[in-house]
């Protein structure tokens, strides 16, 4: 199957898979010279390939597991492609070095096929290094996935024992977490279409992600950002330390100076930061 889908103005496919590490958690796989980036879906319980690249000036996603309707559908959430930025672009027009990465880069984030994946892999990331999170990931993959290539399932997810995820993921205390996270979007206790409602405030979408166990701010900041939604910073280690690699000062000050700087940005912020913090990315 093939879908082509246009692209919108000022579209970089290498800005949107580099804008934050998710390219380098499985099942992504992104060959950066060819311009080609791979996944793995779970359709009826069989790992479906899908390979995104640009094709005489088109999106082009082709899979032999998923129907057009699917596969179109995957195309759009993965690459943003659902988002408008045009306040941005007002937002950070006064910053002359911001506004010219917005239109170089673009504010469009990699997001993973499913909000369940992208918040999963959020959940990992938090309180450990980049290499303990694709770990987690890597194991999580081979112990419920389909065909042990695809992104498990809430449904596999929710059917293992707390104890085996524990010792089969190596997640520590987010083994717990991600069960019942698991557990209460299988059973439909939990609707994931209510966290991308457009509607919602971010305040409220914010409040409601740290409600869940395992997700503290800044799972929920960085989901937001994943979302779309830039009022936050999502201030991890990394963060800081990029801000005073660039911005030096004493480190008990950094999220005030943080603040300070990016906060005339209002509710695209997050979105600032996020641009000047990832600028030796795409130099």
């Amino acid at each position: 199957m093939l879908a082509r889908t246009a692209l919108p103005p000022s579209f970089s496919f290498d800005a949107v898979v580099r804008s934050h590490g998710w390219y380098d958690l499985p099942p992504f796989a992104y060959e950066r010279e060819a311009g080609v980036l791979r996944t793995r879906v779970d359709s009826r319980g069989k790992a479906a390939g899908i390979r995104f690249e640009i094709r005489n000036g088109k999106l082009e996603a082709r899979s032999s597991g998923l129907d057009l309707r699917a596969l179109r559908a995957v195309t759009r959430r993965v690459f943003s492609l659902d988002l408008d930025f045009a306040r941005a672009h007002e937002s950070l027009a006064a910053a002359p070095e911001l506004a010219r990465a917005l239109d170089r880069r673009g504010a469009r984030m990699l997001r993973a096929p499913s909000l369940f994946e992208d918040a999963v892999k959020m959940l990992f990331t938090t309180n450990c290094s980049w290499a303990a999170t694709r770990g987690m990931v890597v194991r999580l993959i081979a112990l419920a996935g389909a065909g042990g290539q695809a992104f498990p399932t809430p449904d596999a997810v929710a059917k293992i024992p707390t104890a085996t995820i524990a010792s089969r993921v190596r997640c520590g205390y987010r083994a717990g977490a991600l069960r019942l996270f698991a557990k209460r979007v299988a059973t439909g206790k939990l609707d994931l279409a209510s966290w991308e409602d457009p509607e919602r405030s971010s305040e409220d979408l914010r409040d409601a992600i740290v409600a869940e166990r395992g997700f503290g701010p800044y799972a929920a900041e960085g989901l937001l950002r994943i979302l779309g939604r830039h009022d936050f910073f999502a201030l991890d280690s990394w963060t800081r330390q990029q801000y005073r690699k660039h911005y030096p000062g004493p480190a008990k000050a950094t999220d005030r100076s943080i603040h300070r700087r990016y906060g005339r940005f209002g509710a695209h912020r997050g979105l600032a930061l996020w641009l000047d913090m990832t600028r030796e990315w795409h130099e």
